[in-house]
């Protein structure tokens, strides 16, 4: 009797302990899943609006930082781009619409799109904001907006640009100093007065400088602003030994480390190369274009082993081409063009200065005597095509002669 009710025992001990542990396993299996803490709206969609990465341009190094603000419904309305144009030149802009969260989102799309489509169209700077400043008026989602826009030559370094009510993109040289650009005449925030003005400003980058372009939120520290922006000067000054890749995401890094920020912050950096590539430009016929051109071909012929001496033999003789093409090519009449190309092949520079004038005034061109004959005595092979369609000066370096840059170095 007892040898019968002990397994019965077990049976209903073994029972018991399987239906706790599948109502256990039930349990488990329709217990939701902790879900991992979601993103911010805010940031997500201004990412999504926004560029992912800068474009790659032969002379210059573009990069950007933007980080969102910690605090709770704080940012959204910081905004930056940078683009190819039609000339090869590059566009970059940068702004911030008054506000926080989806309205300042939707407000600064508005502007960035504008200004975009504005200066694809070929407006200037400061007719892009004006643009802009239409559109955002006519829209469902006015508010006030500061921006730059500006326009950079990768092979001259010439920077033109306008603003709206934006703090002074920052120029640090190798050294050591750092100071804001030009800034007068600059008009207030977009979104204001019906008929928007402000001036534009024309500026040459050194090749050893780094200009940054930056919204509020990098200097509204818990300092005075005068402090906040010399603590961003600072930055931009120590960038290139710093992190010279990426300077615009160590400049952040050097500014708030890992503070809480009460805004967004955007920083955008361009810094030159020291050599181009590729040298293909078209510049104004006008005297100040001949610094231009002069700058764009050494940094050219840096990457050339065409050697000091005869860059500097290329630099004189393509200058007094450019000189021609300036002075001759359009009988001084206005808004015309020269372009100047270069390439390296076959152990040769060649160097090509061309225009589409008529040159009604050809004697300087055929006849002044030292100009054609300086050009002559400093290159190895010249040429001038003149046709009535224009005119192509081309200047040839043979690398084999490079043997005189080393016989007076040695001497």
């Amino acid at each position: 009797m007892e040898a019968v009710a002990v397994p019965a025992l077990l049976v209903v001990i073994v029972a018991a302990v399987v239906v706790i542990v599948l109502r256990a396993r039930r349990a488990i299996a329709t217990e939701p899943e902790p879900q991992a803490p979601a993103r911010p709206a805010v940031p997500v969609l201004q990412g999504a609006l926004l560029p992912s990465a800068p474009p790659v341009v032969d002379g210059l190094r573009i990069s950007w930082s933007y980080v969102a603000a910690t605090q709770p419904g704080a940012g959204g309305g910081d905004f930056y781009d940078a683009f190819f144009l039609d000339d090869g030149t590059v566009a970059v802009a940068i702004g911030d619409a008054a506000g926080h969260g989806l309205t300042a989102i939707v407000t600064m799309n508005t502007v960035r799109q504008a200004i975009r489509g504005a200066l694809i169209d070929g407006a200037r700077p400061a007719d892009a904001l004006r643009r802009a400043n239409r559109v955002l008026l006519r829209s469902e989602s006015r508010g006030l907006v500061t921006a730059i826009v500006g326009i950079i030559d990768p092979a001259t370094l010439q920077f033109r640009y306008a603003a709206a009510g934006h703090p002074a993109p920052l120029l640090a040289i190798a050294d050591g100093t750092c100071s804001p650009l030009p800034g007068e005449g600059s008009g207030i925030a977009l979104g204001v007065v019906p008929h928007h003005v402000t001036s534009e400003h024309v500026v040459s980058i050194p090749v050893d400088g780094v200009l940054a372009l930056y919204t509020d939120g990098c200097t509204s520290l818990d300092e005075p602003d005068e402090a906040g922006t010399q603590v961003l000067a600072d930055a931009l000054v120590e960038v290139r030994t710093l992190a010279p890749g990426k300077p615009a995401i160590t400049i952040d890094r050097a500014i708030f480390g890992g503070r809480e920020r009460a805004d967004d912050a955007t920083i955008i950096t361009i810094t030159p190369e020291a050599q181009l590539a590729h040298l293909d430009v078209r510049l104004p016929a006008e005297l100040s274009s001949a610094a231009l051109a002069r700058t764009a071909l050494r940094r050219f012929l840096l990457g050339t082993p065409l050697g000091e001496r005869r860059s500097f033999d290329a630099v004189v003789a393509a200058g007094e081409a450019v000189s021609n093409a300036i002075e001759h090519a359009y009988d001084r009449r206005p808004n015309q063009t020269f372009t100047l190309r270069a390439r390296y092949e076959d152990q040769t520079c060649l160097i090509f200065v061309e225009d589409t004038g008529t040159w009604n005034d050809v004697v300087p061109l055929t006849s002044r005597g030292r100009g054609i004959a300086m050009m002559r005595e400093l290159c190895d092979t010249l040429d001038i095509d003149h046709t009535p369609n224009g005119t192509t000066v081309a200047l040839g370096f043979q690398i084999a002669n490079n043997v005189a840059d080393a016989s007076l170095a040695a001497v």
